[in-house]
Order: C-alpha cells, then sequence, then structure tokens
C-alpha cells in the first residue's frame, strides 16, 4: 500500500507537469453505485485491480460516502487517466464490456461522470470533504483556495485541495466545481474544521476571498477513500 501511495503521488506530480508544459488535463472517470453492503463492494474492487489497468488508468480505487448521502449505499469508484482522450476511451471500453457477477450481486450503477483535474494534489486518498459549488471567477476561486491551503499548511494542517471541473455529468448548473479537501484521516479534517469553527484568526482573510467567489453550495459530504491501483 506503501508502494502504491507513493506512486500515486508521483502519478499526480507528473501529470501536473505534464499539463504544465503540453496542455494535457488529467481527468478522473467516476461510476457512482448504489450496494447493499458498501464496504464488500469496496473489498470486491479492492481484490479485482484489473478493472483499471484494462481500461488504460493510471491510478483507481472507491470511495464511500459517510455522511451527505443522495441515496443509500453510496459508493463510487474513480479512476485517473492522463488525459481527456485516454478518459473517454476508457468510459467507452467500459460501456461495452459485461460487468462481474460479483459486483452485480452486491451493487448496481447509478450514473458515470468524468472531472477535469484544474487544481492538482498530491496527498493519498483517504478521509475527504467533498464540496460541488457554482462560482463566478473560476480562475479566482482556484487562486483563493490556493492561498488558504498555504495557509492551513503552515498552521499545521497537513491537508491539500483538489479541484474539479466536471464534465458529462448530466444536469448540472454553469461554472460548478467539484472541490474535494484531502486530509487522509478524519482526526486531520476535525482539527481543521474546529479552527474554522472557532475563527481562528489566520483563516478568516484567505476564507473570506474565497468565499467571495461562490455563489452557492450544491452539496457537501465526507467520504472514506482508499487506492486500491496504480500503473506499473
Amino acid at each position: 500500500m506503501v508502494k502504491r501511495i507513493s506512486y500515486l503521488a508521483g502519478v499526480l506530480l507528473g501529470l501536473a507537469t505534464s499539463f504544465t508544459a503540453a496542455n494535457d488535463t488529467p481527468v478522473v472517470t467516476v461510476v457512482n453505485v448504489q450496494a447493499d453492503n458498501p464496504n464488500a463492494y469496496v473489498d470486491v474492487v479492492s481484490k479485482n485491480p484489473s478493472v483499471f489497468s484494462t481500461l488504460g488508468a493510471q491510478a483507481g480505487g472507491t470511495c464511500v460516502t459517510l455522511s451527505g448521502h443522495r441515496y443509500p449505499g453510496q459508493a463510487f469508484a474513480w479512476s485517473i487517466f492522463e488525459n481527456a482522450s485516454a478518459a473517454f476511451k476508457g468510459a467507452q471500453m467500459f460501456s461495452e464490456r459485461p460487468r462481474s457477477g460479483e459486483l452485480n450481486d452486491i451493487s448496481s450503477v447509478i450514473s458515470t461522470e468524468f472531472y477535469a483535474i484544474l487544481k492538482p494534489f498530491t496527498l493519498p486518498s483517504g478521509f475527504e470533504r467533498r464540496y460541488q459549488i457554482v462560482v463566478n471567477d473560476v480562475a479566482g476561486y482556484i487562486a483563493a483556495a490556493t492561498a488558504l491551503e498555504k495557509v492551513m499548511q503552515e498552521n499545521g494542517h497537513k491537508v491539500e485541495v483538489g479541484i474539479f471541473q466536471p464534465m458529462g455529468n448530466g444536469h448540472q448548473k454553469a461554472n460548478m466545481l467539484d472541490v474535494r479537501i484531502f486530509a487522509v484521516t478524519p482526526e486531520v479534517a476535525g482539527m481543521m474544521v474546529n479552527d474554522f469553527l472557532q475563527r481562528a484568526p489566520w483563516a478568516m482573510e484567505p476564507y473570506a476571498k474565497m468565499l467571495s467567489t461562490i455563489d452557492s453550495l450544491e452539496l457537501d459530504t465526507f467520504e472514506s477513500c482508499v487506492q486500491h491501483y496504480a500503473a506499473e
């Protein structure tokens, strides 16, 4: 697992460098499922890494929604691809192949989605807070969130902000962003939230700048995520 985590960080850094050098934006595909037992679903996927490798993914894993569920048994599998072409090709392959009987027995597919990575991250999957927001200035929000991330890290919080642009996700509002706070453990996430609830002075100015770019909050969840696959 340590090797996989280290590799994922390397993948994301490499993809970010590729984006800077060649305008090649990494894309995440998500397969949302409803599982009778989300933990059993995670276990089955973890034992079958070929569900990611055969699609050409660079890395893959699962998330289970802990709060803010849109439906009971909410979980999903995610795959990171080096660009949109690879992600779309993988999605086409996924749609054409039969789903395993083992997965069908414990879960059903609700929807599939794409997300372009606008702000890369290096922390591994773990305990994550997820927002979907509508913003009035995408570039301004990314800049403000990056500044807030910096002061959080300077004040002892080992967290990172990942920012994604939804694509092909069905009905959605313009200028919607999908944002993840990577905190690795519940304890780290809790300490960070506590500082904001206590209105820590160091957080107020950058937090206010970020809020000024947000028009509405559309989704707020906590998720438990884990990586199961990394390309060799």
